[in-house]
């Protein structure tokens, strides 16, 4: 089983690769979830360390994807969908605790989203399966084209991160963002709960 990259298929390989990482780190998912919640909660500056958790799940998860998918069409061609389960799994558990904490934050010593969290969510962030399914080119493409295609991912990744940040602390620039904790935790679990749903349902449909 052979995965085409957008390299592959298309003559402006890098620039139209960089256009799909680019929209897809843009758009809402467990990760820029969770990068917008802690911008409300704790503000942009103590928020940006959070990027470099994030890049490391993203480069780490990438590069097992595009190993393990090397290997299990051989192997096991289901084993795929099974880690596409087991990713909805744990982030469906991540909104349930989400929304279970909602009425603690805010208040003073409510647990934070620390380095650990953003990572472990990160590392089972389903746009990594697709990053290196349709945009990172194989492993037999070679290692310069890899580093490339990492090269690019990461100098879109670390402004887009900060964007989602800089996003949730304008929620403090207002004087009620606080009492408003709760509900933006809600709506959070609810996007999580969202986007595990719809990679459930998307098993679902190739069965």
């Amino acid at each position: 089983m052979h995965f085409p990259s957008l390299s592959e298929l298309a003559p402006h390989g890098p620039a139209l690769m960089a256009l799909t990482i680019g929209a897809v780190l843009l758009t809402p998912g467990p990760t820029n979830t969770l990068l917008f919640l802690a911008g409300s909660r704790d503000g942009l500056r103590r928020s940006l360390r959070l990027i470099g958790a994030e890049w490391i799940g993203y480069i780490i998860a990438i590069g097992i994807w595009c190993a393990f998918l090397a290997l299990a069409a051989a192997v096991a061609p289901g084993a795929p969908t099974v880690a596409r389960v087991c990713a909805a799994a744990y982030i469906a558990w991540s909104a349930l605790t989400l929304w279970r904490t909602a009425p603690q934050a805010g208040q003073a010593g409510a647990a934070g989203i620390g380095p650990r969290k953003l990572f472990t969510v990160t590392l089972l962030n389903p746009k990594a399966f697709f990053f290196a399914t349709v945009v990172f080119p194989p492993l037999a493409a070679g290692t310069g084209a890899m580093l490339q295609a990492y090269a690019i991912f990461s100098s879109l990744l670390i402004p887009i991160a900060a964007l989602w940040i800089a996003m949730g602390a304008a929620v403090l620039a207002y004087p009620s963002a606080t009492p408003r904790q709760p509900l933006v935790h809600r709506i959070a679990s609810v996007v999580l709960f969202a986007f595990s749903g719809s990679i459930f349902v998307s098993v679902l449909a190739k069965i």
